[in-house]
């Protein structure tokens, strides 16, 4: 059971991550620079890829690029 709740709990802070890249796409400003990507990247702030995975995920979904 305890498991359960953990993943519960995990599922939840992913889709949060998610939502927090969603957010951060929505206010920031395409124009198609070089450097763009490096500023996005810049813009993650979370360390394990798991948790990067799912910012870029909610990111790129709110800019219709998946």
């Amino acid at each position: 059971m305890k498991t359960d709740t953990m993943q519960d709990a995990s599922g939840f802070r992913l889709s949060r991550i998610r939502a927090e890249g969603w957010n951060a796409a929505r206010n920031f400003p395409l124009n198609g620079d070089a450097g763009e990507e490096q500023k996005i990247a810049a813009l993650n702030p979370y360390h394990s890829e798991r948790e990067k995975e799912y910012w870029y995920l909610g990111f790129n979904s709110a800019l219709n690029r998946l």
